[in-house]
């Protein structure tokens, strides 16, 4: 579809007659082959136009380039060089638009890449029109696949043209001009004096002007080519040959970029762009992932308490991506011990008891809990009061681009987070986070955790024997699955309860609390995971005490079992077989009602 309409634009007749053809390939030949012109001004019609799509068809089709010889195209070695030249704007433009593809034939790239052809190129960027925006296209492509293109352009002349595209309008022609140096610099083809000076130091503030417009394409490209710069000055992986004096050049270009500011203006970028789409987040990792003279300036300055800040926003993304910045930034000992000092781990924490913010806080407070100093802060906290308030209010049925079940199943994968949840440290009060909860019913939700503790307080002094009230996630479930409207909370549960039950403590805690029973009950709700209930059933059966309490369920079982509905005796059957491994639970299960010795 893509070949006809190619030909289609050009002549709708041979777009009609490359979609019938049995042999496209063959079509495509000769279609290039049977309008091979002597020379431009002899063409007449469209002919050139269609040999050329017809060419760019085939090359893109053709499994083995090595098909394609010499003589093959000796006339288009001649052709594109002057449709390029030509006076024609629609012979320049589909010239300029054929060059990524007819470069990847050897033989044609040879031909193609010089410095007349790439200078023209340069020039159509500078023009009006729609050519500017093919040309950009093109030499954009050209300089990220082939050395020769980086070559040429490190001239000084051509540097010259590239660095006065950063000046100029419209947008595309300022990208293409930094995703040229970009290329350039992967390739260590940028000269050394454009780099230190007074040319570095114009760079440097030409690349910071950039940063601060704030345009969704002009930004990131930006900050991707300045940090391309600074990481060429200590890694040469993308270069065979590196000279000192050219390191000394990048060194000293990125003390420039210190000097200027560009860390604070980063991290101002945060201000504008709430999604990480400027770059700024990714920019400032890879400069504190690579240099001590950047994570310095990150450390010295106030550059973290505004990321620290920015991880306290209200606006979800803003906050999500400070505080990502901050768990990366973490790595890095100096910086960890400013973030603890400065409140960003504390901020972290306080955004577990936000329900739009809880994700990413917890996802990145199992990040930190990996570094000592940092583990030893947060089980100092009442992150444990928080965490289990996420199970309560579901927040682990969220996703993040990570889903939430995932983050909760790392947490108890981590000895010192799990023993937390099991044996909260923090007594429940009414201020847990619920004033964070954002919404029209947030005071609704406020006044129902008012009553729910004066009632559990009421209950816990008249009835109930202490066990029954421990601040753990066994007593939140075990609640949830007593709720049966709406179902989703049941389905929450047992979620749940199948991430944690392979944990022999998890199972301790479950004894004589009545979890047992109210999972058992869940094989009647249909709209439950039979598969799901099952399971946790399998592992509760595991620790003896547990089993004793399945076995207690068998008025539950006999009910099941006598029902009207397929479906209920179906579900108890998995169930019974599921657990039948166990000789205790066999021997019960032989003694029900309606069930065979």
């Amino acid at each position: 579809m893509i070949v006809a309409y190619r030909l289609d634009c050009i002549n709708p007749e041979l777009g009609v007659e490359v979609v019938r053809s049995e042999n496209v390939l063959r079509t495509l030949w000769d279609l290039f082959h049977t309008n091979s012109p002597a020379n431009i001004e002899e063409i007449g019609d469209d002919k050139c136009l269609v040999r050329l799509s017809a060419f760019i068809a085939y090359c893109e089709l053709v499994e083995n380039m090595n098909v394609i010889t010499e003589p093959m195209v000796a006339d288009l070695q001649v052709h594109i060089p002057q449709m390029l030249q030509y006076h024609d704007q629609i012979y320049q433009g589909r010239a300029c638009a054929a060059f990524p593809a007819l470069c990847k034939v050897d033989i044609l790239k040879k031909t193609l890449l010089t410095e007349d052809l790439i200078h023209k190129i340069v020039d159509l960027c500078r023009t009006d029109g729609e050519n500017k925006f093919i040309a950009a296209r093109t030499l954009s492509f050209l300089t990220y696949s082939f050395d020769e293109t980086s070559s040429i352009l490190s001239k000084p002349e051509f540097i010259e043209k590239i660095l006065t595209m950063l000046k100029a309008r419209p947008a595309i022609v300022v990208v293409t001009a930094l995703r040229i140096l970009e290329a350039m610099s992967r390739r260590g083809k940028i000269p050394e004096d454009t780099l230190s000076g007074t040319k570095g130091k114009k760079l440097v503030r030409m690349f910071e002007r950039l940063m601060k417009s704030r345009d969704f394409f002009v930004t990131p490209a930006a900050v991707a080519a300045l940090c391309q710069i600074c990481h060429n000055g200590s890694s040469t992986l993308h270069i065979p040959v590196i000279k000192a004096d050219a390191l000394l050049h990048i060194d000293q270009f990125r003390t420039e970029v210190i000097q200027c500011g560009v860390v604070a203006t980063l991290i101002e970028l945060f201000k504008s762009d709430n999604q990480g789409l400027s770059g700024g987040p990714r920019g400032l990792t890879e400069l504190a992932a690579e240099f001590e003279d950047v994570r310095n300036e990150l450390k010295n300055g106030s550059h973290i308490d505004k990321l620290v800040a920015f991880s306290k926003s209200s606006v979800i993304e803003r906050s999500k991506e400070a505080t990502e910045e901050l768990t990366k930034l973490s790595e890095h000992e100096s910086l960890r011990k400013q973030i603890i000092v400065r409140g960003g781990l504390q901020s972290m924490v306080d955004n577990l008891a936000k329900p739009d913010h809880a994700l990413f806080a917890a996802h990145a407070l199992l990040t930190l809990m990996k570094y000592k100093d940092a583990k030893d802060r947060i089980l100092d906290t009442n992150a444990d009061l928080h965490l289990l308030q996420m199970v309560e209010t579901r927040v682990f049925d969220g996703t993040i681009g990570r889903e939430g079940i995932d983050i909760l199943s790392d947490i108890f994968k981590n000895d010192d987070l799990r023993s937390m949840m099991l044996t909260s440290k923090t007594p429940p009060s009414l201020d847990n986070g619920s004033r964070n909860f954002h919404g029209t019913n947030a005071p609704q939700r406020l006044l129902k955790t008012f009553v729910s503790c004066v009632m559990e307080k009421v209950k816990k002094s008249t009835t109930a024997p202490d066990n029954q009230y421990r601040g753990n996630i066994i007593v939140i479930l075990h609640k949830m699955l007593l709720i049966t409207e709406p179902e989703s909370v049941q389905k929450s549960a047992v979620k749940y309860l199948r991430i944690i039950a392979d944990y022999g403590d998890v199972r301790l805690e479950m004894a004589d609390v009545g979890i047992v029973e109210s999972l058992m009950r869940c094989l009647k709700n249909a709209a439950i995971d039979i598969q799901a209930v099952t399971y946790v059933l399998c592992k509760m059966a595991l620790d003896s005490k547990l089993r004793g309490e399945i076995i207690k369920t068998d008025k539950i079982l006999a009910e099941m079992l006598s029902s009207h509905y397929p479906a209920d005796i179906q579900r108890v059957i998995t169930a019974l077989k599921s657990l039948s491994s166990h000789g205790e639970i066999r021997q019960a299960i032989r003694k029900l009602p309606g069930t065979k010795t």
